[in-house]
């Protein structure tokens, strides 16, 4: 069966994969995976998430600082980034937002550099990618105060109940899946991926991290987006073709890929 997917976000330039590119790339190739969004995590990673997206044309990028290195920015950090995010392979801002797990940042200092990535954001037109994790009600109630000026974006590695998956749609976001949803302990957010709309799911990696159930304990890659796939078109009644065709479609609209993908597909 020939499929053709996108990987919604991934980090090919963490020490994991940087050293193993090509071979990476090949086996994503091979598993149908025609689409990788390479997301910038700091002011210096996102120079080189950007330098990989201008090597491979499958491979496009986003650029932003992640809550946990937001406690390092200054005033004018934002400017040091507005070169790359002209890039014509930038598709995004991100990723961003808030992480009250780890707490490596000051709460107030995240929801400070939150907001400014947000109003960067909105003046860019571009997308923003969100991170959230443990701050579910500040990240809501931040991008609340956005509501009807941010131009799309997705909240990354959704895991959230079925209540925070309606807020988030209703501001106009996608909800992306990760490897996560295969995981035995994850049966109540199979519950809620079921009862989402199609057109606003996305599927990722978030690799090196987060592999799915088949892989858990190793490095995850691209290719192995296939398995979160394959779990949500299960949940959905659909056959892998079908759900991949789907985000495919909901990956390309978000990051306003159309007539940008290179013509050969594998």
């Amino acid at each position: 069966m020939t499929i053709k997917l996108a990987d919604a976000h991934a980090h090919l330039d963490e020490p994991e994969l940087a050293g193993e590119k090509e071979e990476v790339l090949s086996r994503a190739r091979a598993a149908g995976v025609a689409l990788i969004i390479n997301v910038g995590i700091g002011l210096k990673n996102s120079r080189q998430v950007l330098a990989t997206a201008d090597r491979y044309p499958q491979v496009f990028a986003t650029v932003g600082v992640h809550p946990h290195g937001v406690g390092s920015l200054q005033a004018g950090s934002i400017d040091a980034l507005a070169p790359l995010a002209a890039h014509p392979k930038v598709v995004a801002i991100g990723e961003i937002g808030l992480d009250f797990y780890r707490r490596r940042s000051p709460e107030k200092v995240q929801e400070f550099w939150f907001r400014e990535f947000l109003e960067w954001t909105c003046s860019l037109g571009k997308p923003v990618v969100v991170h959230t994790r443990e701050a579910t009600d500040t990240t809501l109630k931040v991008m609340q105060e956005f509501r009807g000026r941010l131009p799309g974006g997705v909240m990354h590695c959704f895991g959230g109940s079925l209540k925070d998956a309606h807020a988030f749609l209703d501001l106009g976001l996608y909800l992306s899946f990760s490897g996560v949803l295969t995981y035995p302990a994850a049966a109540p957010l199979r519950q809620v991926a079921r009862q989402l709309p199609l057109d606003r799911l996305l599927v990722e990696t978030d690799c090196p991290y987060l592999a799915p159930q088949s892989w858990r304990g190793k490095r995850n890659e691209p290719a192995y987006v296939v398995a979160t796939a394959e779990k949500l078109a299960e949940l959905h009644g659909l056959t892998l073709a079908e759900l991949a065709a789907r985000t495919w479609e909901n990956t390309v609209s978000l990051f306003g890929l159309q007539g940008k993908l290179p013509q050969a597909q594998p």
